[in-house]
């Protein structure tokens, strides 16, 4: 049983669903403590339950302390990951793209294709939007061999929820991940996306980003959706797309929070990161630890800003594979990352 420690480092959810897709996908048991320790209300919540689930349906594991509020969970897979058609509810405003990340490498590795359909948030705070999942991390790991495809028929944001996204995955064999010199920039995208609001707050909001961003205005372009959801909500998620590859900034609106506001805060948070010399901003760049853990080979990335959140996943990833991890860090807080791994064990020997 591998004993993971999850009040460790940043000591947030990110450790409990990266434990879980490595579990998965190795076959080793595993037993995480002090969930979320840290945190105001602390244990599982709805979406980290979900994660749980949906990560035990795809290898019909075995789960102890799995409800609500329990800050300790022991995990037993009993085969790969099944390919097939899932469907996971959250119940809540809980974060649909975090359960996604969960499950999608293990069944992208699986050899089949599969189906999945998450229903939660899809744009709530502290958590990557549809947008920046579809456009920022999904299109990242296409340049190293992953293939899926993401579809969002429903918003749901927070505190209503009951938004819908639909992953298409297709057999994948990933590829080191390379992104460390960030190039020119080809394109900058804003998606503006609303529910229950007039049409002019999307629009005003894609005025704001044209006026934040004038300077790049012959790479710029802004598209606005009104969704249907069941309640209101806005959302700005800024795709920057370089040689390197994309990166994004995704601010959520709130209740008396103008969408110039929301526009002002994407656009500040990108200027911030262009300011550097990074390829990665700082969200991108621990979601692809664990996908370059996978890959066998070097892999190397650069990013604004080397995090906690990042520490800890660095951190998790050796106690499931062999790696060697380097991070140089220079003094406006640039960092690099490389990683070098075997690759997943072609016949994981824990199972049952």
């Amino acid at each position: 049983m591998n004993q993971i420690d999850g009040f460790y480092g940043e000591g947030g959810g990110q450790i409990l669903r990266t434990s879980l897709s490595l579990s998965v996908l190795t076959g080793q048991p595993v037993e995480i403590t002090r969930i979320r320790a840290g945190r105001s209300k602390p244990g599982l919540k709805a979406q980290h339950l979900a994660a749980v689930q949906a990560a035990a349906a795809l290898s019909a594991a075995q789960i102890e302390g799995a409800e609500l509020g329990s800050q300790k969970l022991r995990f037993t897979p009993l085969c790969p990951a099944a390919p097939g058609e899932y469907h996971f509810a959250i119940g809540t405003a809980g974060a649909a793209a975090l359960v996604a990340q969960t499950v999608l490498l293990p069944l992208a590795l699986a050899g089949k294709p599969s189906r999945v359909t998450i229903t939660g948030g899809t744009h709530v705070p502290f958590a990557p939007t549809a947008e920046y999942l579809e456009h920022v991390y999904l299109a990242a790991l296409r340049r190293s061999g992953l293939h899926v495809a993401l579809t969002m028929p429903t918003a749901g944001f927070f505190p209503r929820g009951g938004g819908k996204i639909i992953l298409e995955i297709e057999p994948s064999a990933l590829l080191p991940v390379t992104m460390t010199k960030r190039g020119t920039h080809l394109a900058i995208k804003a998606h503006i996306i609303t529910s229950g609001l007039p049409p002019t707050v999307g629009e005003r909001g894609a005025e704001a980003v044209r006026e934040a961003l004038s300077k790049f205005k012959a790479l710029l372009t802004t598209e606005v959706r009104n969704l249907p959801s069941p309640g209101q909500g806005a959302a700005i998620t800024l795709v920057a797309e370089c040689e390197s590859g994309p990166v994004g900034f995704s601010v959520i609106g709130e209740r008396g929070k103008r969408i110039e506001t929301v526009a002002a805060e994407a656009c500040a948070e990108f200027e911030a990161w262009h300011g550097t010399k990074a390829a990665c901003e700082e969200h991108l760049a621990d979601q692809l630890a664990l996908p370059s853990a996978l890959a066998a080979g070097e892999s190397r990335w650069s990013v604004s800003r080397v995090t906690e959140h990042l520490r800890s996943v660095l951190w998790l990833l050796p106690q499931f594979l062999p790696l060697t991890i380097d991070i140089q860090q220079e003094k406006n807080a640039v960092g690099t990352i490389s990683m070098v791994s075997g690759g997943l064990p072609g016949k994981p020997q824990h199972f049952g």
